[in-house]
């Protein structure tokens, strides 16, 4: 799509599949102590033109990683807890750096064709491992700990 994407996230398993997936940058948040200066270092020294935040948790951040960037536009893709995720900023900030912030909670039926689109194109690439019912137990603690990249999947008639 044109974008250079930069990955924040922890760990070697994301960062690998983060990298096969097309990212140019990998920032690991465990071990850059200001990874907003990180993200602005990498994108030319201004920040970046996008964010896109999957994880609410990191909303509150979302705003740092467009750094001195005029124009940025922060897209958050799902939705937290009532009440769990305020921007708490200064609203001078929207103003002087003309920010957009929106949110999505479904696609259109735009954006569902341009995946199809993809998928057609085999542009689109599936990022799961699939495990059997006694593996489960432990999956569910190492999606708890952030320790799986991508996805796991629980076949039921596999042991």
């Amino acid at each position: 799509m044109g974008m250079r994407p930069i990955v924040v996230d922890s760990g070697a398993p994301k960062k690998d599949l983060s990298i096969k997936m097309g990212a140019e940058e990998f920032v690991d948040f465990k071990e850059h102590k200001d990874v907003a200066a990180r993200i602005k270092e990498i994108a030319g020294g201004v920040g970046a033109h996008g964010v896109l935040v999957t994880a609410y948790q990191s909303y509150k951040d979302s705003i740092s990683f467009i750094g001195d960037r005029i124009g940025g536009k922060i897209m958050c893709i799902a939705l937290p807890p009532a009440g769990a995720v305020t921007l708490g900023t200064d609203p001078n900030l929207f103003v002087f750096k003309n920010l957009t912030i929106i949110g999505t909670l479904v696609g259109t039926m735009q954006d569902t064709a341009a995946a199809l689109d993809y998928a057609r194109r085999g542009l689109l690439k599936s990022i799961c491992e699939v495990r059997g019912m006694s593996e489960m137990p432990e999956s569910i603690q190492q999606l708890r700990r952030g320790e799986i990249a991508g996805r796991i999947v629980i076949d039921f008639n596999k042991d």
